[in-house]
């Protein structure tokens, strides 16, 4: 389809959308308005990015998508530089016009990147300002970014992470299968790579969990063992949050004060109402 404000492509989601695009910029909000006379520089990177703008299926309403929300937020002009990451030359090209018409490009670049090869997003990376703060939100449409992808980019930058982990699609439609089925070995070694876990699935108490076809107990396990494995490489600062019963975000941080960031902009639902429990 295409967009009636400029006649570039834009994506059909689902109205869930919303609610994570909003998430997003809750905290980048925050994160750069909180940041940004604490470091040499601040950046942003997107893995997934998209075109920058979307349809709602269920009325067709258009909305912008993660990028541009970021570059319309009035903290990103406190950003050395913003780089956004898709798969797609397409996509690139469609967001690079994009970032053009609102003048973001001394900023903002769309590159193309693939999430699976970690030492070409190293690349894409590698020039990112010294001594800086880099905020990354890794955005795939399933479980199948590779870990060893995120210990890569991770490694020699200072950085927030906020990885959209697909419970409630991917993994719910898939995992148990996965788990039970010899035949879905490659799906069992998609799911064991995105947990940077070899031998997951073949841990007695997960295979009981499949059997059960327990998938909220499963899926929590499953999630449990994510944010282990961050754990395991400096990021023990963790918090997920539901994105409806689609997706769920997992917020991952080196310091307390990025969760306490975190989970203030997590405070206001995106339907506007203050959440009274964390």
């Amino acid at each position: 389809m295409k967009s009636v404000l400029d006649d570039l492509p834009i994506r059909p989601v689902g109205e869930w959308a919303y609610d994570k695009i909003y998430r997003l910029v809750q905290y980048f909000g925050i994160f750069a308005g909180g940041m940004k006379n604490r470091w040499a520089a601040l950046n942003y990177v997107e893995i997934g990015c998209g075109p920058g703008r979307c349809v709602l299926r269920e009325n067709c309403l258009e909305i912008d998508g993660n990028a541009l929300a970021i570059i319309s937020n009035p903290n990103f002009s406190s950003l050395q530089k913003a780089i956004f990451i898709d798969a797609s030359s397409r996509v690139a090209e469609i967001l690079t016009a994009r970032i053009g018409a609102l003048g973001a490009g001394s900023i903002a670049s769309a590159v193309v990147g693939d999430y699976s090869n970690g030492a070409a997003l190293c690349g894409i990376l590698k020039d990112l300002p010294e001594g800086s703060l880099t905020f990354i939100f890794i955005d795939p449409t399933e479980c199948d970014v590779p870990f060893e992808t995120i210990e890569q980019i991770v490694r020699d930058l200072n950085t927030d992470l906020l990885v959209n982990v697909s419970l409630g699609t991917d993994a719910n439609r898939n995992l148990v299968s996965a788990i039970l089925l010899l035949s879905h070995v490659k799906v069992r070694e998609k799911y064991e790579a995105f947990l940077g876990k070899p031998g997951f699935c073949a841990k007695p108490e997960v295979i009981e969990l499949a059997k059960l076809a327990d998938h909220t107990a499963l899926r929590r396990k499953f999630a449990e063992t994510y944010k282990e494995r961050l754990a395991d490489i400096g990021f023990g600062y963790t918090d997920i949050q539901p994105v409806r019963h689609y997706y769920h975000l997992l917020f991952a941080s080196r310091s307390e004060k990025g969760l306490e960031f975190w989970r203030k902009s997590c405070r206001i639902a995106p339907d506007n109402q203050q959440q009274l429990f964390q």
